[in-house]
């Protein structure tokens, strides 16, 4: 609309959010690589004694 000025946006909230979420995503990666390392010991001790299948 003609006569109004587009808001302005907080420049300091934005890194803050970037920041907590580049922490969460380095947490869930953390906790992925966790499951997937415990995940390769179940398949190889699986091979051991069941080595049927």
């Amino acid at each position: 609309m003609p006569g109004r000025t587009p808001r302005k946006n907080a420049p300091s909230a934005a890194p803050a959010v970037s920041e907590v979420v580049s922490e969460c995503a380095l947490q869930l990666r953390r906790i992925g690589d966790k499951w997937n390392l415990r995940q390769k010991i179940l398949n190889l001790l699986t091979k051991l004694f069941c080595p049927q299948t």
